[in-house]
Parts: C-alpha cells; sequence; structure tokens
C-alpha cells in the first residue's frame, strides 16, 4: 500500500512537469517566430528559458533586422 507522503510527492512532480511544459511551450513558439525575424532558434530559446518569455520577447522586438520596404528595395537595386 502508498504512504500519504508517495501520493504528494507523485503530485508534487507532475505539477513541476505541468509548470515547466507551461514554461517551456511559450518559450518554443517565441523563438519559432525569432526565427522567422532572421535571428537564431537557439538563442532566443536559451534567452526565454533561462530569463522568462518577455525578456526574449523584448530581445526579438530590439535584435531584429530593420526590414526595407519592398518598393524602396526595388528603386535602390536598380540604381
Amino acid at each position: 500500500m502508498l504512504s500519504p507522503s508517495t501520493y504528494l510527492l507523485t503530485s508534487f512532480w507532475i505539477v513541476v512537469g505541468i509548470m515547466a511544459l507551461l514554461w517551456t511551450i511559450p518559450c518554443g513558439a517565441l523563438a519559432t517566430w525569432g526565427e522567422r525575424q532572421g535571428i537564431a532558434f537557439r538563442k532566443i530559446f536559451i534567452i526565454s528559458i533561462f530569463l522568462s518569455p518577455l525578456a526574449g520577447l523584448i530581445f526579438v522586438w530590439i535584435a531584429r533586422p530593420a526590414r526595407a520596404n519592398a518598393a524602396l528595395a526595388q528603386t535602390a537595386s536598380r540604381g
């Protein structure tokens, strides 16, 4: 028969696992978005995991390269 402490320990690890998923999934989504912006997936994911997803979001906003307007880019390439 299992003791109450075993149930407590099991429920603790289930809660820790759920919290880890709730932390990791936004970090992965943010890293994917940052990769589409031109920043390495691994860099954003590590920043988001160790600091917070909010810090990763701020990093992506600051570090993403400035995109040129399409019409301006065409005009510049013709000249």
